[in-house]
């Protein structure tokens, strides 16, 4: 293996910050994306339901269908950083597509069809690639602190870029607003290239296994990994759960609660506040009660918040909603840095971007059961009865750490040690 120059403490952060600062603009481009195109299609191509809904699965298929393989793929490159960087300058390529296309009198929604799933397509590569890439450049605390300050600038993009794509579509038009998203992407693909060569070169070997041997090796790891292993069945678990409340949420508050749009959309920005300070209050308390402990309050905090919103009087509906929404953000942001950092110590260099693949697709996996089964509920039983069955569920989402006893673990050198 070929080693990159080690550098000194202020360089490892100044790196961080490179690497924090690009997430923050692909993440921003991420949710401008995902209102641009849709408001594109209605308002430009005139699309009704059915056409949303195809676009809205082409976003989301090649998370369910390329992460296995991806990771496989990503596992065997020697370098992973031309892969993120790659994936960044292809989605600037297919979002400046679109206004091109506007202009020149060829957009169509198959067009835009194919463009969301291609952009979803370097999307996945790119969570697949930063995934394995981030952990060979960043080490230790400073690894820790990063993924905190990425998981802020996660949560500044959620509440921010929805906001930012609405402003844009309504000031410049859908297809000028994508125009603007193309240039973020493009922004941080020439942020990353800058850092290239911060990645230690690995050497290959020359036999490998078969594909598919590969791709089953993540899943061979969670299985024999107890904290990882623990990891995803608590996020798959509470996704699920969660999917399953939020698939009626809107239908219960707007048709038995009487809220208006406007109400659920100041509701949801206010929640979504949540995000912040939990991402600012993670390593706070991580170094206060240790990372296992602050695992397990971030997710804590899940079922207990959907109960409130399950069992309040109608006419609290609404505040109730937003404490849970608050909750539910405050509980993510604090569990997310603590979870990721600990998957990149415990999961070997040669497997991360595979385990990362198992763990996108188990959550991403749960997400459309639980809509399913939501709904299910709600139709045949009352949206009350859905509410409740979520929030519950939630309550299981903490079994996998408290089997696995992921509070003795205070520090990342104690996961290091139990392996």
């Amino acid at each position: 293996m070929t080693n990159a120059a080690s550098p000194g403490p202020k360089a490892r952060w100044n790196l961080a910050t490179a690497i924090t600062t690009a997430e923050l603009i692909t993440r921003a481009g991420d949710a401008v994306t995902d209102i641009a195109l849709p408001l594109l299609a209605i308002s430009v191509l005139g699309a009704g339901p059915a056409e949303i809904a195809i676009i809205g699965a082409a976003q989301a298929l090649p998370a369910l269908l390329l992460s296995l393989p991806a990771g496989a793929w990503v596992d065997r490159r020697r370098r992973r950083a031309p892969i993120v960087i790659a994936a960044d300058f292809a989605r600037f390529v297919l979002l400046v597509s679109i206004p091109l296309a506007a202009i020149t009198g060829y957009l169509s929604l198959p067009l835009v069809v194919l463009v969301a799933f291609l952009a979803s397509c370097a999307g996945t590569l790119y969570d697949v690639g930063f995934t394995g890439w981030i952990p060979r450049v960043l080490k230790g605390d400073v690894l820790h602190r990063a993924n905190a300050r990425m998981e802020l600038a996660r949560s500044a993009a959620l509440i921010t870029g929805p906001a930012t794509g609405g402003l844009l579509v309504s000031l410049a038009g859908a297809a000028n607003a994508l125009a603007a998203d193309a240039l973020s992407f493009l922004a941080s693909g020439a942020l990353l290239f800058g850092m290239r060569k911060t990645e230690p070169d690995q050497e290959q070997t020359r036999s490998r296994p078969r594909m598919l041997a590969d791709v089953t090796a993540g899943f061979r790891f969670v299985l024999g990994q107890p904290i990882v292993r623990a990891i995803i069945a608590t996020a798959s678990t509470n996704n699920f759960f969660r999917s399953v409340a939020m698939a009626v949420a809107f239908l219960y508050l707007v048709n038995e609660a009487g809220v208006t749009a406007a109400g659920i959309g100041v509701t949801v920005a206010i929640g979504n506040l949540g995000f912040v300070l939990g991402a600012l209050a993670s390593r706070p308390l991580s170094r206060r009660f240790g990372v296992g402990r602050a695992m397990q309050m971030g997710v804590g905090l899940f079922g207990p918040a959907s109960l409130v919103f399950a069992l309040a009087p109608l006419p609290l509906a609404a505040p109730a909603f937003t404490l849970m929404l608050f909750a539910h953000g405050l509980g993510q942001a604090i569990h997310g840095p603590n979870q990721v950092t600990l998957r990149q110590v415990l999961v070997p260099d040669n497997l991360r971007s595979r385990v990362g693949a198992v763990y996108r697709l188990t959550i991403f996996g749960a997400t459309p059961l639980g809509i399913m089964l939501g709904g299910v509920i709600g139709q045949l039983y009352g949206l009350h009865a859905a509410l409740l069955v979520g929030a519950l569920g939630l309550f299981l989402g903490s079994a996998p750490y408290i089997l696995s006893r992921v509070s003795r673990v205070r520090t990342l050198e104690d996961a290091s040690s139990a392996q």
